[in-house]
């Protein structure tokens, strides 16, 4: 290059690290993964950014916290850590990195206050900005009234390329401090679109399926994905929607950060368990071992369209069973079971699905309370006579649906055969129903215990190997079933018969201790009479 030359470029790089040094707000590096959360957080109200461990998920929100307290005058962020020290060490020193550098050493005045050392953090764990803008430091260490009242967010339209944040948990938040914060959002809401101010959640899933990670990623549908570098065979998620509308969730793997030392986490997971690669390298938390079905995992869900009978369903017959779990005082629920010639059972629908709305909602009550999807919807047997062929179309070409030979449909036996008074005298569900040509039989009325271990029976395969042809489940659910995942993830029998997650499990274990099989035409046809 000659001497002259190699020195303007020394000076030029040198130069650039400098700036970014000094001033990481204007010139620091912004990796292409980021953009995925500026997409969530312009439609979304909630973001649960999970990652591997240095995956860069702490300075991507740091700096848009800090961007959105500079452009938006008024907004206040509140910023959230287990502990006060936590805080001061991690959280807090990340966002005043991010602080322009004319800001750093303001110190105190009659609108602004910025005063910061690297031991003790913000003074009072606050700091305001010349344009009012108000960033809190708070831990769940605190007394929960602490932030009752509050209101977060900014209350105009925030300026382009920034965002309405209101808050930021920066580790595992408890249930009780989320449910809250969403509540301080809803004041300041986007003027246009209506969208409370963001709740932002970052951390890695240690402490696997808790009841915040449960309450995201049950029935969650995978909207993108890419190959597991380190689990050869297998894909992982990028960008998943959860049954909550409002929110959605993004991944962030250790490999996509440069600066996170990717080839030594590469190296430290080599022979490490399926469980610990996917925690540590790409965010993703294992299922807990003491829930009632244990396999029900990321692996046993596939895409819709990819499943054999929906892609290729000349291919791939089946013998469909629709399932029906009824009720007096609250709706129905229903699901559409293929069976395919393997024997392995494909959950393709389900009604009411999370369009309608979430079948259980476990953030509120001890135990969870009744979602808007299971609350009285006011159907009458007609009604529901309708949803069942709306759900049986395409399955046969067969004018009456519910009489088809491809289609067996079952319901409760106990309350499907309970007996009601009409005007014309008495009779039940079952016989309602044929009344509407939808011809219903009882299930299977063993007890509970069975149907449950019915289904472990069909989700049973050696985990520590892949799935092939030789060692798969029988059972098999599509994503876009979410309550049915939703609840059979989060049922547990100590809930008894008034769990609120017990209805799409009930549905399921009916179709399970049926025995139902595909069978050919020619296994039906009658043989010759015959003896000696």
């Amino acid at each position: 290059m000659g001497a002259e030359r190699l020195l303007e470029y020394w000076e030029r790089r040198e130069g650039a690290i400098e700036r970014e040094r000094e001033d990481p707000f204007r010139y620091g590096t912004e990796l292409p993964h980021w953009k995925k959360v500026d997409a969530i957080l312009k439609e979304k109200a909630e973001l649960l950014l999970l990652g591997g461990n240095r995956s860069g998920k702490t300075e991507v929100i740091a700096k848009r916290v800090v961007q959105s307290l500079v452009a938006n005058p008024g907004s206040v962020i509140w910023c959230f850590t287990a502990t006060s020290q936590n805080s001061i060490a991690n959280q807090q020193a990340v966002v005043h990195k991010y602080l322009p550098a004319e800001f750093k050493n303001l110190g105190r005045s009659r609108v602004h206050y910025v005063s910061y050392s690297q031991k003790n953090g913000y003074t009072s764990s606050s700091f305001i900005l010349p344009n009012r803008s108000t960033c809190v430091f708070r831990n769940w260490s605190q007394n929960i009234e602490t932030i009752e009242g509050g209101e977060v967010g900014c209350k105009e339209e925030v300026k382009p390329g920034t965002h309405n944040i209101g808050v930021w948990f920066d580790e595992e938040v408890p249930q009780n401090f989320l449910n809250t914060a969403r509540y301080r959002c809803l004041s300041r809401a986007d003027p246009k679109t209506g969208i409370p101010a963001r709740v932002i959640s970052t951390f890695t899933t240690i402490s696997g399926w808790t009841n915040v990670v449960a309450s995201f990623l049950s029935g969650a549908v995978t909207l993108e994905d890419r190959e597991a570098e380190l689990l050869p065979g297998e894909r992982v998620p990028i960008v998943q929607q959860p049954v909550r509308k409002n929110a959605r969730i993004l991944y962030f793997h250790t490999a996509d950060n440069p600066y996170g030392g990717w080839p030594a986490m590469r190296m430290q997971l080599e022979g490490a368990r399926r469980d610990e690669v996917l925690t540590r390298a790409y965010g993703l938390p294992t299922k807990p071992s003491n829930t009632t079905f244990v396999n029900l995992d990321d692996r046993v869900v596939k895409k819709h369209q990819d499943i054999p009978c929906i892609k290729d369903k000349k291919n791939n017959p089946c013998q469909y069973v629709l399932s029906i779990d009824p009720a007096g005082s609250k709706s129905w629920f229903m699901l559409l079971v293929a069976i395919d010639v393997f024997g392995v059972h494909w959950v393709l629908k389900e009604w009411p699905g999370v369009d309608v709305g979430e079948w259980a909602d476990l953030d509120r009550g001890e135990k969870g309370v009744p979602g808007d999807a299971s609350k009285p919807n006011g159907n009458g047997i007609g009604d529901y006579a309708k949803i069942i062929r709306d759900m049986l179309q395409g399955i046969s070409d067969d004018e009456i649906l519910g009489c088809t030979d491809d289609v067996d449909i079952i319901i409760d036996p106990r309350m499907g055969s309970a007996t009601y008074a009409k005007s014309e005298g008495t009779s039940n569900i079952i016989s309602d129903l044929q009344d509407h040509d939808i011809n219903v039989w009882p299930a299977e009325g063993l007890p509970i215990e069975d149907g449950l271990q019915a289904i472990n029976s069909l989700l049973s395969y050696d985990k520590s190997k892949p799935i092939d042809l030789n060692n798969k489940p029988r059972l098999f659910f599509s994503d876009q079933v979410g309550n049915t995942l939703f609840c059979c993830m989060n049922y547990k029998i100590d809930d008894g018969m008034k769990g609120v997650c017990k209805d799409p499990p009930d549905c399921l274990r009916y179709v399970a201790i049926g025995n139902y099989s595909y069978l050919e035409d020619s296994e039906l046809r009658i043989t010759e009479p015959g003896g000696y």
